[in-house]
């Protein structure tokens, strides 16, 4: 293998190490979260389990949209609570 070939095993551990670089900026609101990458739809996924984490989000939802864009290269954000779609902006428009 040179070192230019990148395997699935390398790029799972290279979007594990983002969302770890993400969640090290927010570490008092998304480490309690469900997260997950849509690549099909560009999108980060956040699930919170308490209405009180959706606040902060909420609070911080500027420097959190900057921080998503950058480190994962998403486009869009999406919020849960309770299964229910609090917020799904595309980060561009925002």
């Amino acid at each position: 293998m040179s070192l230019t070939e990148i395997n699935i095993n390398d790029l799972d551990q290279l979007n594990q190490f983002r969302l770890e670089r993400l969640l090290h900026f927010f570490t008092s609101s998304l480490p309690l979260c469900l997260i997950q990458v849509d690549t099909s739809n560009n999108t980060l996924v956040v699930y919170c389990p308490y209405a009180k984490i959706v606040d902060e989000l909420l609070d911080e939802f500027e420097d959190l949209c900057h921080h998503a864009w950058l480190i994962l290269g998403v486009s869009e954000i999406a919020l849960y609570f309770c299964q229910e779609e609090i917020l799904h902006i595309n980060i561009y428009s925002h």
